[in-house]
């Protein structure tokens, strides 16, 4: 499968044997007895962080995967579990109990409209996806509520690549803004800086990152903070 990497594939390809794989298989691909086969038309992408193998495209549907990281958007509460937005074709279950330290009388405070980043322990499709704030290890590592910054959507494959190791915009950004980010696979991006003004740069660049090349994304960044820093001045 390595010499197909960046390479464009569609539904039926036969992309390699899983006696060869090392790593796991993410959206658009299916194992089919010893073959990896593509499920829908895009370009494979491999993650050496993540080590997983996926097809990128434009799809804007989000279907669950198993240890997929996700934001989520809290819709209902109950004694014991939570609903939860993923932005799928149906709500997420998540455990009361599925967060770091949390027992009967412990429990996380969580209301509706909150946010959180979870990653999904389950995914099928007969039955509701269920996302946990912890990860395998059983700790948070920092997944758990969103408390204030911003979140908007990003395409499937923006956020996939967002979240790769060697994300040039994430990189650029840090040399000149301090920021937390928290990117969901399924299209939604959280971030929070120590000022709005920030918050919104870092959020245009994101967005614009689609349009432009990198070598044009610094440059970008540096007109934005300025126009920023005019504004606040008054001028």
């Amino acid at each position: 499968m390595e010499t197909l990497i960046d390479q464009f594939v569609v539904p039926g390809d036969v992309l390699g044997k899983i006696s060869d794989l090392k790593v796991r298989i993410g959206p658009g691909l299916l194992q089919n007895k010893d073959a990896i086969l593509a499920t829908k038309s895009g370009v494979l992408r491999f993650s050496k962080f993540h080590k997983f193998y996926w097809i990128e495209n434009e799809q804007k549907r989000y279907v669950p995967q198993c240890e997929d990281m996700v934001i989520g958007i809290v819709v209902e509460k109950h004694a014991e579990s939570f609903k939860v937005d993923i932005g799928s074709s149906s709500n997420a279950l998540l455990s009361a109990y599925s967060f770091e330290g949390a027992t009967k009388s412990n429990k996380p405070l969580i209301s509706i409209g909150n946010l959180v980043y979870a990653r999904v322990s389950v995914a099928n499709k007969d039955m509701e996806p269920e996302i946990v704030c912890l990860s395998n290890k059983n700790k948070s590592e920092g997944f758990g509520t969103l408390t204030n910054g911003y979140m908007f959507k990003v395409s499937l494959g923006l956020s996939h690549y967002l979240l790769s190791e060697d994300c040039y915009i994430l990189q650029v950004l840090g040399q000149h803004i301090p920021y937390e980010i928290a990117v969901g696979v399924n299209g939604r991006v959280w971030v929070n800086s120590e000022s709005t003004h920030n918050t919104i740069v870092i959020t245009n660049t994101i967005l614009n990152s689609q349009f432009i090349q990198e070598d044009q994304i610094e440059p970008f960044i540096i007109k934005a903070l300025e126009q920023q820093e005019l504004k606040q001045a008054g001028i």
